[in-house]
């Protein structure tokens, strides 16, 4: 498998997209998730076409690939139907002009709707979505939604499977969370009987650690309690044959970031104190990014799988 990470692991330190790209490179990636759900990474005004132009170069000055790009990640508390839909397309755009095969799409959850409620919405969804993109090379992608956040529909892959046959069509697929398969409640799932369910539909990762219920986070292998021998074992059993991506930018946080900010504090005797240790530096955010590329090449190596 090809081993990629995503742009958002810079979001807090790459002001552009191609800085983010540059940075994942001399990290040691050369596979990419473009991850177009923050205000860098969102293609709106416009300029977008340009910032894509911008995208491309970056990837070509840098010797990267982009194996998966994330949608705009709205939900529709916050944004109408129709504006999702627009970003969505927009996305899809992107990514056919970059030669990007996957863009992850997550599902949408209208307030108080039961499963068969949000099976049907999301068909409809879909369904406009890849009317729209007709002739389009882009796949969409399916994400797992962890089961106590949203826990009517697509929280495991025997979920994410019937609804990808009732579809059936073929520019539609899966992408498997690990951090979010995580937060599922063990007797009712686990990931290596959901990678196994899915098989041939799934196209896509997002590879991070947490410790589940506990903790919603997005870490590297080693930091939280998601077996990934479970995971592997799925992987190769199924001849899986997409990237294995990370998301896993929560290695070093920002102050402010969500979901736990870090503690404020106040000099009780010096009125003039400077914080000196707010935020991590880029220096150690670098050698965290490194360290992300040699776990994950030890986690393919040991199952035989690790592709440059």
């Amino acid at each position: 498998m090809k081993l990629s990470t995503s742009t958002g692991d810079f979001k807090r330190v790459g002001e552009t997209m191609p800085d983010r790209i540059r940075l994942i490179s001399e990290a040691g990636f050369k596979h990419v998730n473009l991850e177009l759900t923050d205000e860098t990474g969102r293609l709106d005004g416009d300029d977008w076409r340009d910032r894509v132009a911008a995208i491309g170069k970056a990837l070509q000055d840098n010797g990267a690939d982009c194996v998966l790009a994330h949608a705009t990640c709205e939900n529709l508390r916050e944004v109408g139907y129709d504006a999702i839909v627009s970003e969505t397309l927009r996305d899809v755009s992107a990514c056919e002009t970059l030669g990007i095969p996957d863009l992850v799409v997550h599902p949408l959850y209208p307030d108080g709707t039961d499963r068969a409620g949000a099976v049907d919405f999301n068909r409809g969804f879909y369904t406009e979505l890849l009317t729209a993109s007709k002739g389009s090379s882009v796949r969409l992608l399916i994400e797992n939604m962890a089961d106590v956040e949203c826990p009517v529909a697509f929280s495991t892959g025997e979920q994410m499977a019937a609804f990808l046959d009732l579809m059936g069509e073929d520019r539609l697929g899966a992408c498997w969370d690990t951090a979010h398969g995580n937060l599922n409640d063990p007797s009712r799932s686990d990931q290596y009987a959901s990678i196994k369910a899915l098989g041939d539909r799934l196209f896509a990762l997002h590879v991070s650690d947490n410790f589940g219920k506990r903790l919603h986070w997005h870490s590297f292998p080693f930091s939280g309690s998601v077996n990934f021998d479970s995971i592997l074992s799925a992987l190769c059993e199924i001849g899986y044959r997409g990237a294995f991506n990370f998301e896993a930018s929560y290695i070093m946080r920002n102050a402010k970031m969500p979901p736990v900010r870090r503690n404020k504090w106040t000099h009780p005797t010096d009125p003039d104190f400077a914080p000196k240790l707010t935020d991590p530096p880029l220096e150690l955010i670098m050698q965290a990014e490194k360290l992300l590329y040699a776990t994950g090449k030890y986690v393919l190596e040991q199952y035989g799988c690790f592709e440059d």
